[in-house]
């Protein structure tokens, strides 16, 4: 079979093709570090690494959604604490107007304005907003105060509904307390206190029983706020878990992603030593192939 010059150029440059796009191909895979140029590189691995690239997507999201939750959380744990430490301070007045005998009508008034103080200092912690203006302890009505005093009562202007932001596959974590729960249900200590002070101012000889009730309201709520403190500890707690796991995942999936993408620079370099040495043969075979002609043979 007599082989042309036409086909003779076509095999060479076929072969000169072949071996600069592999050359070229190489060269970009050792420049930028990465095996796979393109998924058909390695369809198995390109595969797995765009299952574990939506998998960081959604960790990272996780991660960010962890950071605001325990923002939000830790904000309305240190007022929640305040208003305990703020009960407390109104619990020991109570305490001292209950002892009648030593306090004259004078000593009650006093004690009536720096409880109005307090009680006050008590419902803006209830009604505390974040940054965006959002109250902290309103259920889902995040525009609207927790409480509200009107005409002398006091009256929940939220309601009692969590919100949640998820911070795990599956996992939802509460991002609220509502006032609600901190008052047991009802602002009742809340208008009792508030009434007690004007009696105090106003009526001091019948302020015995209603202290007594007062403490005891008072006592149910403190109680309500020891718990609602712990549980968002134990929030915090789970962030905390779900954080430190998450960022063991990322750091394995950043191992696996090396392993399938990184390019062995040693072998690439063989290989690119290779394929410039089979370039460089065809090219010349091509020239002498091309130079050839009868009279080299007569």
């Amino acid at each position: 079979m007599r082989i042309t010059n036409a086909q003779i150029n076509a095999i060479m440059n076929s072969s000169l093709g072949i071996n600069a796009a592999a050359t070229g191909k190489l060269m970009q895979q050792m420049a930028t570090g990465d095996r796979i140029i393109v998924p058909s590189d390695d369809p198995i691995a390109s595969v797995r690494l765009l299952r574990i690239a939506r998998e960081e997507a959604s960790l990272n999201q996780y991660q960010t959604n962890i950071k605001a939750l325990s923002g939000r959380l830790s904000a309305a744990e240190t007022n929640l604490q305040a208003g305990s430490d703020t009960l407390l301070e109104i619990r020991d007045l109570l305490l001292w107007a209950a002892n009648r005998g030593s306090n004259s009508d004078e000593d009650l008034g006093s004690m009536a304005s720096e409880l109005s103080s307090l009680e006050e200092t008590f419902v803006s912690y209830l009604n505390v907003r974040d940054e965006e203006g959002r109250y902290y302890f309103s259920g889902t009505m995040t525009d609207q105060p927790a409480i509200t005093l009107t005409a002398g009562t006091y009256a929940l202007t939220g309601n009692d509904k969590y919100r949640e932001v998820a911070v795990s596959n599956a996992v939802l974590i509460k991002d609220n307390v509502t006032a609600a729960e901190v008052l047991s249900g009802a602002p009742g200590f809340l208008n009792d206190l508030h009434a007690l002070v004007d009696q105090m101012v106003n009526s001091p000889a019948t302020i015995t029983t209603e202290i007594g009730d007062a403490i005891d309201n008072l006592d149910r709520v403190l109680g309500s706020l020891s718990s609602q403190i712990t549980e968002l500890g134990g929030r915090q707690n789970t962030l905390s878990l779900l954080k430190d796991s998450q960022a063991d995942v990322s750091l394995v999936n950043q191992k696996i992603e090396g392993e399938l993408s990184s390019l062995d620079y040693a072998k690439a370099s063989l290989d690119l030593a290779n394929y410039q040495v089979a370039l460089q043969a065809t090219q010349k075979s091509y020239l002498k192939l091309h130079s050839l002609n009868l009279f080299d043979l007569m």
